[in-house]
């Protein structure tokens, strides 16, 4: 092959790799980067002292109003991002939609988080009845990853407000406005549950870089109710 011909193809081959290699890493969806192990579950149980059991209420079962709370623990503290994960699949149950979670705290009222979406939706159809109509489209998000990145700030009293600035499920974004949107009626659902809560109350509640700042009383122990 000739010298000339020789550099033609590298400079026509060099945009293609360059293009490929861009495709691949936009192929692959965001996680967030927390690694954990047992050793921060046990972490964060001697910190709240709750009673930790195989029935423990998931995160789903205390959104969906599926669960029991009794007693209540004072606690004053700071929750790692790495115990923050630890616990959140802890109490990861059948019944779960979210599996392998990851939440980070990034910085001033900032938090990262993304979960792998389980082949169990049931809890969310149950909820939201109107989503049984588009059941073909959001069952083809099974086994994705979502991920997001919020503000999450204390109001008043055991309510919160979040306000996205990032969401991806598996490599597609989704448009911010709308997840803020939907976000607003699942925030209210929460904030309610979290306002009628026994043994739940919040004094101070701070998020930066080093944790969840937080004084309080969280339950003592909680009871899936989940079939």
């Amino acid at each position: 092959m000739k010298k000339g011909m020789k550099i033609i193809l590298v400079l026509v081959l060099i945009p293609v790799v360059l293009l490929t290699a861009f495709f691949i890493l936009l192929s692959v969806p965001k996680t967030v980067g927390v690694e954990y192990s047992d050793s921060d579950l046990q972490s964060y149980l001697e910190k709240t002292g709750v009673n930790f059991h195989d029935n423990n209420a998931s995160i789903e079962d205390i959104f969906f109003n599926k669960y029991t709370a009794s007693g209540s623990k004072e606690v004053e503290g700071t929750l790692t991002s790495a115990e923050a994960t630890a616990i959140a699949n802890a109490v990861i149950n059948e019944t779960s939609v979210l599996k392998n979670i990851r939440i980070k705290f990034v910085g001033e009222d900032r938090v990262q988080a993304s979960a792998t979406i389980g082949s169990n939706l049931s809890l969310a159809y149950e909820l939201f009845p109107t989503a049984n109509q588009y059941k073909t489209v959001i069952d083809t998000v099974k086994g994705k990853t979502v991920y997001i990145e919020t503000s999450l700030i204390h109001q008043e009293n055991n309510s919160f407000f979040a306000m996205l600035s990032s969401v991806s499920v598996g490599q597609i974004p989704f448009p911010v406005d709308q997840a803020n949107f939907y976000g607003t009626e699942i925030g209210t659902i929460l904030n309610d549950v979290l306002e009628t809560m026994p043994g739940f109350n919040v004094e101070t509640f701070k998020i930066d870089a080093d944790g969840l700042h937080f004084k309080g009383a969280i339950p003592e122990e909680t009871q899936s109710l989940s079939d």
